[in-house]
């Protein structure tokens, strides 16, 4: 069906309200809803993930004020998400943040930025799968006695599957996010809820979000600054459907309404869900809960929910299965524009011409899972690297990636889009956000952590060091020419309502 073009890929275009647009691209148009958008971005951030797996730390930094740490650190991601919708309606794009850099900062930039990208959605897949092989194990072993379950089966059985659905194309991919998704949210929530309501020695308590409220005397001033900034990093993947823009329907409108949507419904949803965790396992004990050899959500679940205690597991299962679509997602979207501006080998902007995918990059990211599912968890230890992995060197690179969007914003809105300047969207909230991410550095890893997370700034030193290598190889080698095309973003087709996807 043809489409008469209404926009020529300018950033001044508006999508005009009760008309549907769609993308002129290789991918398939229109493929996502707002609610596609909006489940996307959940499944990246990893409710289940997010909720139990760092309950211990932030218990042990802020102690029974670890639900008021989460409070913070939601309404700091909130400051952080306006801070990229003002890219997100400007510049619609497969691309996501490396368009967004090379329109705001240059091209050059934007290529570190879409390389440092590479630590993070295109890696977590692998560690991901590895670690919940771990604990599938370690609870199949000691509540029924399998012996012969290994966690690496987890990973060789789950990698093919997300790559299937990879290749099948958005429409599939979108589907199953959506399926996991809502039962890891409703799980979730419901074991937050079910602590709330059952809660351990302390009783029930509204305390834990006052500063004053430390039981055990755990929580420091220093600690729970510490709690903040980890929430911040806990929230990541947000931003997971800008990736998506060249597939949705009215991405201008809907890409921006599911970034500040999943933020909310997930930010208010972990606040409740830690909150119960601390109520459910009681405050006069929360000694016990930082050393508990068991997950602490896993611990609840038993004594709450009896029987059905393999809920909350189920949950990690499905959150686990949702972030690595997702992560293939943006990771695949991000490569096959990058593949079509010339930056990479022009194969990756190759799309199957019935299914709609870019198949190399879908091929080149299962290849990366291995390595980082597979190879490098045997090497290390699944947990110990998916701690290294997912909470080292992907902070430090998706921490440079938020920066220089901030940075993006400022530039673009006090030069190129000057009468639409607002102080507090374009200047107070990109710098004071960037500030609390740095400063997170600083928390993170001074002093450094122990060893081998010690080794993750020079892992990441190394990785931006080959980026910059790459960028010269290419100047001197007068490979420049995807400069023009780096900054490109789409073209939309208005369409009739009835043919546009739900």
């Amino acid at each position: 069906m043809e489409f008469k073009s209404t926009s020529q890929g300018s950033a001044d275009f508006i999508e005009a309200p009760g008309k549907d647009y769609v993308a002129h691209t290789e991918l398939k148009p229109g493929t996502v809803g707002l609610t596609g958008a909006i489940m996307q971005n959940i499944a990246l951030i990893a409710p289940a993930v997010a909720a139990f797996f760092f309950t211990q730390t932030l218990v042990d930094s802020a102690g029974a004020q670890a639900p008021l740490a989460y409070l913070f650190g939601f309404t700091i991601v909130l400051a952080l998400g306006v801070c990229l919708v003002q890219l997100a309606k400007k510049f619609p794009s497969a691309g996501g943040y490396f368009t967004y850099v090379s329109r705001t900062l240059g091209p050059r930039l934007g290529f570190l930025t879409g390389w440092m990208f590479v630590l993070y959605c295109p890696i977590v897949a692998g560690p991901t799968l590895s670690v919940l092989g771990q604990v599938l194990e370690g609870e199949l072993r000691g509540n029924y006695g399998w012996t012969w379950f290994h966690w690496w089966q987890v990973v060789a059985g789950g990698l093919p599957l997300v790559a299937l659905a990879g290749y099948a194309g958005m429409s599939v991919s979108i589907r199953a996010i959506v399926i996991v998704g809502a039962a890891e949210f409703l799980i979730v929530l419901a074991l937050g809820v079910s602590g709330l309501l059952s809660p351990g020695p302390g009783g029930f308590s509204l305390l834990p979000f006052s500063f004053g409220f430390n039981p055990g005397g755990i929580a420091t001033f220093s600690g729970v600054a510490l709690a903040v900034v980890l929430t911040v990093q806990g929230l990541t993947g947000w931003e997971a459907a800008v990736a998506l823009a060249e597939e949705t329907k009215n991405p201008r409108r809907n890409v921006p309404r599911a970034i500040m949507a999943s933020i909310a419904i997930i930010g208010i949803m972990l606040v409740i869900v830690m909150w119960g965790q601390v109520i459910g396992w009681g405050t006069n004990d929360l000694r016990k809960l930082v050393s508990s050899q068991e997950l602490p959500a896993l611990v609840i679940a038993h004594r709450v929910w009896g029987p059905l205690w393999w809920l909350a597991l189920l949950a990690m299962i499905t959150s686990a299965w949702g972030v690595c679509l997702a992560g293939q997602n943006v990771a695949t979207r991000m490569w096959y524009r990058m593949g079509r501006s010339g930056v990479l080998p022009a194969a990756f902007g190759n799309v199957h011409p019935v299914r709609r995918t870019p198949t190399l990059a879908v091929t080149a990211q299962l290849a990366l899972s291995v390595v980082f599912g597979l190879v490098l968890p045997w090497w290390m230890g699944p947990m110990q690297f998916f701690v290294f992995s997912v909470g080292f060197v992907l902070v430090l690179a998706v921490i440079l990636i938020y920066v220089a969007a901030n940075i993006g914003v400022v530039k673009y809105y006090w030069i190129s889009a000057r009468d639409e300047f607002s102080w507090l969207l374009h200047f107070v909230f990109p710098l004071g956000t960037s500030a609390i991410l740095i400063y997170s550095l600083y928390a993170s890893f001074v002093p450094l952590p122990a060893s081998p997370n010690n080794w993750s700034p020079v892992v990441a030193s190394i990785w931006l060091l080959l980026g910059i290598l790459i960028l010269v190889w290419m100047k001197l080698s007068a490979n420049e020419s995807w400069l023009s095309k780096a900054a490109d973003i789409i073209e939309e087709r208005e369409v009739p309502q009835v043919d546009a996807a739900s």
